[in-house]
């Protein structure tokens, strides 16, 4: 391999394997300039955003009412407004419900799909589900009280392996 200006030059006399069949017949080399690298590179992020679609502002109103814009794509999908929920408010992924007016925003779903105006604010409305700590403990408190009714002997260390944290 050889560097210069930029510039990596690779060499087919270079390959471990050709030599072994003996020298290649004529040498090939091949450049790539890091500037024309950086350039698709750019060039691809355009691409994708414009996949994307325009941004679109979006206020989410936390079950506490307060409340956070973000700016996001038509195209991201709900998911990432979920992301975006958990880092501000510190409820989990799982744990959220969306709703933009009435309607549940599924999570395999695109913004574009539910939200056609993206020169108006898209207000959703977050809500919250129980955690998955309280499951847990709502699950064992089933278990032990169906137990408590066949007449079965409790064990306060008992955890479904399902539920195990």
């Amino acid at each position: 391999t050889h560097s210069s200006n930029n510039n990596i030059s690779l060499s087919s006399s270079s390959c471990p394997t050709c030599l072994s069949q003996g020298p290649p017949p004529r040498r090939m080399n091949f450049s790539l300039d890091l500037k024309d690298a950086e350039a698709a590179r750019c060039l691809r992020e355009q691409e994708e955003l414009k996949m994307l679609g325009p941004e679109v502002q979006v206020c989410f109103v936390l079950p506490s009412e307060k409340s956070f814009t973000k700016t996001f794509r038509m195209g991201n999908l709900v998911e990432h407004l979920k992301v975006a929920v958990q880092s501000e408010s510190n409820i989990p992924f799982e744990d959220q419900e969306l709703y933009m007016g009435e309607t549940l925003m599924a999570d395999p779903l695109m913004i574009r799909d539910l939200w056609k105006n993206e020169k108006e604010e898209l207000r959703v409305s977050v809500k919250q589900l129980k955690s998955s700590s309280k499951k847990l403990e709502d699950t064992l408190s089933d278990k032990q009280e169906s137990k408590m009714k066949s007449g079965d002997v409790i064990e306060t260390e008992e955890v479904d392996e399902e539920y195990a944290v």
